[in-house]
């Protein structure tokens, strides 16, 4: 007898949600077949029994079929058909009672034609939905849905529900438009479905996360639904499945007990692993079959989701996923430790080493799982995959120095590029007394070329000078044949910083050109960031900034790629670059790219030279327009910083640059009582650094120049330590001092001519912000040059007539030009020409600058001018100063 209930949709106290674009989806489909595949708990029952009524509501004649797993259901399939299909009014040549009896005796083949017969007979559309046809699948059943689906009129429509993909012929109905397939993708919950399930227990839980962590599975929705009811708040949703016992029993019963206990066993030991994959599976297993184990559950719909085109990697459902994995550690935890290491050394050997690190780090055994980090490379871990993968070595414990050493050094260099320097020195600073550099280059060259390269970059950020020995073990090493191409490439990135701070510049860029080329090569991209960013602080260093901005712009183009935005290598360069468009004049953009680059570098891998740049790049431009609060507040910040980190030089520097503001700002005697106080730079620091006497001098000349004193003296002590550091910038500001003491001596036109060597220099290098630097110090030279203009060519005099336009004295008495309207829109382009007429330049010239045509010139002028609401060039640029355009 065939139970009657089966022939109905089941009755269903609570009805989830109407679920109206998908029951639209399927009712107005006319194709001959339609599937719905996912898996258990999706709701593609309650989503069938609403297309159900709504189809009975419409008078369409619609069968309904639940499979189950009864011993008999497929003796008994075709039966059950047909008294669907006679429950829904179709004519059938046998009795009621016969169908409900289960047609004994007659064959197969009888009844899928009269199936057939049945449905032409009808003159009305025909739904037949069969529910949960997994349960039954079978070659025969297929056969038979394949037989009826081909032969069946046009009118009648047959809507299979499986958590698997079923085996009935599907291709030629894909080709010929004749197949309706959904799956968990298009079934599952949207954000604003899932949203009003949960309805009012919304406030009680992140929602966001919620969605999340269920990933839009209806039944987990509602079993969490339920759980919220009985709650306040809820701070975590982390275990999920260990805090909700209905969500477990439901996994349990509904999706793991049904799997044969081999299938079980795979799912249980590759739960430990956030994605799996084909020889993942055998080496954490220590079977063969994982390939088949992943194809059947790909096939069975068992909440799991390849995340690649090619089904190679796949992932389980996070909620299954801890599951799983909870109901592995509540066995031995020696097992779970084994099945960590396995994955650990598979990953890696793949090279995968985020996950490697990650399964490493929770074996309770940390003697093996520091075994494969060690292995892996420690702290070069960072170097092939950058500084984040090390976070996971500063979750455990001290490494044993004399077990682990390459651990111990990625847990200090993690230490040091994370600000946290004392704790970074002081792990080294054991390493290197267990096991000294020297003595382990005997047994292990490639470890000592690794303490020391961390010994030199800790150095770097504690702004400390390298060890005289370090240069002979890095040419050392650098003869040996023995080293991997990874060394070798760090070798000659160490060797340039080594002349870095020897300030030989020309060797840096030797090392460093060549460690650039091997990074790329052997694919470090790190080595290869870091080389660009010395090759232009190299090149800063002597005053040639336009190489040091291509190389700032070559670094950032990298870690952009290969860390992402928000990371400290491209806050780095960010800083770097910043500098050189401030030194150039460009002063909106080089603020506009330190805005979010300053706090990552203070809390991360900053050193001096990136914290002097950054400092410098947001204090001169605020001095500039006037702030001189705002610029006093960007150095109180980096003294800040300075204390933190212990750089008295930072400090030094910083105290040097806010007496250079106070002079621009017109404030000699506070800069002369500031500059008393500080004194000159102490022997340390000249070490660091030969150029800051130099800047401390020229502090001096400037403050005597407008305090009014003799400054020959000053000039001369200056000039005679100058040559050795064969810096551009320093000879511009030499020249500029020199300038000013023959204005302030009465001597225009040698005013003039040292001002022109140095603006030719300025130029050139694009250093205009080195001259604006002066301040108080350029009007009267300014003045000056005007009495001897002739010595200037074109282009020139416009720049001193800008120089001072932009003077303090010049804003102060400047004629006030109403601002435009607050509406005003000025495009970048508009800007491009506003800057072009500042600098004197025809539209000829403009046009030739900027790649367009001379017309395209005349419109932008024309739109700028209605635009401000002036009529000439000179009001136009000044009222774009005016608003802070230009």
């Amino acid at each position: 007898m065939l139970i009657g209930t089966k022939l109905a949709p089941p009755n269903r106290s609570i009805d989830l949600l109407c679920r109206e674009a998908l029951i639209a989806q399927i009712i107005g489909s006319q194709r001959q077949l339609t599937v719905l595949s996912a898996p258990a708990g999706y709701g593609k029952t309650t989503l069938l029994s609403q297309c159900h009524a709504r189809w009975l509501q419409e008078d369409v004649a619609v069968a309904w079929y639940s499979v189950d797993d009864g011993k008999f259901e497929a003796d008994q399939f075709f039966a059950y058909l047909m008294a669907a299909l006679h429950r829904a009014g179709l004519p059938l040549p046998y009795s009621r009672e016969a169908i409900d009896a289960g047609l004994p005796g007659l064959a197969t083949e009888a009844a899928a034609r009269a199936i057939v017969l049945a449905l032409e007979a009808s003159e009305e559309p025909v739904r037949l939905i069969i529910d949960d046809y997994h349960r039954i699948a079978s070659p025969a059943t297929n056969r038979f849905l394949d037989y009826v689906i081909e032969r069946m009129p046009a009118h009648a429509t047959i809507i299979v529900a499986l958590r698997g993909l079923p085996e009935i012929a599907l291709s030629h109905l894909r080709v010929s438009g004749q197949l309706l397939q959904l799956d968990q993708n298009d079934i599952r919950f949207s954000e604003s479905e899932a949203r009003a399930l949960v309805g009012v227990e919304s406030a009680k839980v992140d929602l966001g996360e919620l969605i999340d962590r269920t990933e839009g599975w209806p039944a987990a929705l509602q079993l969490l639904r339920l759980w919220l009811e009985g709650r306040t708040h809820v701070e975590t949703l982390d275990h999920l499945t260990r805090r909700s016992s209905d969500l477990a029993d439901y996994l349990a019963e509904q999706v793991f007990s049904g799997l044969s206990a081999n299938a079980q066993q795979f799912l249980l030991e590759t739960s430990i692993a956030q994605r799996i994959c084909r020889e993942l599976g055998d080496a954490i297993t220590g079977r063969g079959d994982s390939a088949a184990m992943l194809e059947q559950m790909r096939r069975q719909n068992f909440l799991i989701a390849p995340l690649d085109e090619d089904g190679v990697w796949y992932r389980f459902h996070p909620l299954l996923r801890e599951f799983l994995y909870d109901t592995l550690s509540q066995g031995c935890s020696a097992r779970v430790d084994a099945l960590h290491l396995r994955a650990a050394a598979w990953l890696a050997g793949e090279n995968l080493l985020p996950e490697a690190l990650a399964h490493s780090a929770l074996v309770s055994d940390r003697t093996t799982s520091l075994a494969i980090i060690e292995a892996a490379g420690g702290w070069r871990i960072a170097i092939r995959g950058g500084l984040t993968l090390l976070r996971h070595l500063d979750e455990i414990d001290s490494a044993a120095v004399a077990d682990f050493p390459r651990v111990a050094l990625g847990q200090a260099y993690y230490a040091a590029q994370t600000g946290r320097l004392t704790e970074a020195r002081a792990m080294l600073d054991t390493l290197l007394t267990a096991r000294p550099i020297t003595e382990v280059e005997q047994t292990d060259p490639g470890l000592a070329c690794e303490m020391l390269c961390n010994d030199l970059v800790t150095r770097i950020y504690e702004d400390r000078r390298f060890p005289p020995e370090a240069s002979a073990i890095l040419a050392r090493q650098l003869a040996r044949e023995g080293h991997d191409q990874s060394m070798r490439v760090l070798l000659h990135h160490l060797s340039a910083l080594a002349s870095f701070d020897g300030g030989d510049d020309v060797w840096c860029r030797v090392h460093g050109e060549k460690a650039g080329r091997l990074a790329k090569t052997h694919h470090l991209p790190l080595v290869e960031v870091y080389s660009h960013q010395y090759l232009g602080l190299s090149h800063m260093r002597t005053g040639r900034r336009r190489e040091a901005e291509l190389c700032f712009r070559r670094s950032l183009e990298l870690a952009t790629r290969h860390f992402g935005e928000g990371s400290p290598q491209v806050a780095v360069a960010l800083a770097l670059l910043a500098y050189t468009l401030y030194l150039s004049g460009d002063l909106s953009t080089a603020t506009d790219l330190l805005e979010a680059a300053l706090p990552v570098i203070e809390e991360t891998e900053g050193w001096h030279e990136v914290f002097v740049a950054a400092y410098a790049t947001q204090a001169w431009p605020a001095l500039r327009i006037g702030d001189q609060a705002r610029a006093e507040q960007i150095l109180d910040r980096g003294r800040r910083t300075a204390a933190r980190r212990n750089l008295p030089r930072l400090r030094y520097q910083l105290d040097l640059m806010h007496v250079r503001m106070l002079l621009s700002a017109e404030k000699a005697e506070d800069a002369a009582r500031m500059l008393d106080a500080l004194g000159a730079p102490n022997g340390p620091m000249v070490e660091r650094d030969p150029r800051l006497p130099c800047d401390h001098r020229i502090a001096l000349a400037a403050c005597a120049l407008q305090l009014g004193d003799d400054t020959a003296a000053g000039l001369a002590e200056l000039e005679a330590i100058a040559p050795d550091t064969a810096s551009i910038g320093l000879e511009i500001e030499i020249g500029i001092l020199r300038a000013t003491t023959a204005a302030a001596n009465g001597r225009p036109l040698e005013a003039a001519r040292e001002f022109r060597t140095a603006l030719e220099a300025a130029e050139r290098e694009g250093l205009i912000g080195l001259v604006s630097q002066f301040g108080a110090l350029l009007p009267p030279l300014l003045q000056a040059c005007e009495i001897a203009l002739h010595v200037f060519g074109p282009a020139q005099r416009s720049v001193v007539a800008r120089l001072r336009q932009n003077s303090p004295t010049a804003r102060r008495s400047a004629t006030s030009i109403p601002p435009a309207a607050s509406d005003v829109v000025v495009t970048p382009r508009e800007i491009d020409v506003l800057r072009a007429l500042a600098d004197g330049l025809s539209s000829k010239e403009m046009a030739r600058s900027l790649g367009v045509a001379e017309s395209t010139i005349k419109t932008h002028r024309i739109n700028i001018y209605r635009k401000l609401d002036v009529t000439t060039r000179s009001r136009a640029i000044a009222a774009a100063r005016n608003m802070r355009l230009i």
